[in-house]
């Protein structure tokens, strides 16, 4: 008989988990969040508005490793907020995707 309190799951093959993150960070420390969050695998920052606000976007295969991203976030010395601000699944092969390069588009800001 199985424990009531156990969870099976079972994830989906071929989904894909694209979530945005608002971070909000000390300043003084924004550099060393940022490089944090830049090994983190599946995290990329989209952007830094200010000195306090970073953009980050995931791309994860499963609901469980966007938790842990997340999670990992939470508890990076100097963020005050990690909020989950947008979430979608998507079945598309996101390695069969190009993206040509649009030399005109620059990030307005950076972590350096």
């Amino acid at each position: 008989m199985r424990n009531a309190t156990t969870v099976e799951r079972k994830e989906e093959a071929g989904v894909w988990h694209i979530s945005s993150v608002l971070l909000q960070a000390d300043p003084a420390k924004r550099e060393q969040i940022c490089a944090a969050i830049e090994q983190i695998p599946s995290a990329e920052i989209a952007e830094v508005a200010d000195t306090t606000k970073i953009i980050v976007t995931l791309e994860t295969p499963s609901e469980r490793d966007l938790a842990n991203a997340l999670s990992d976030m939470q508890q990076l010395d100097g963020v005050v907020t990690a909020s989950l601000i947008f979430h979608q699944t998507d079945t598309t092969d996101l390695n069969s995707i190009v993206i040509s390069d649009q030399g005109d588009m620059q990030p307005e800001g950076t972590c350096s």
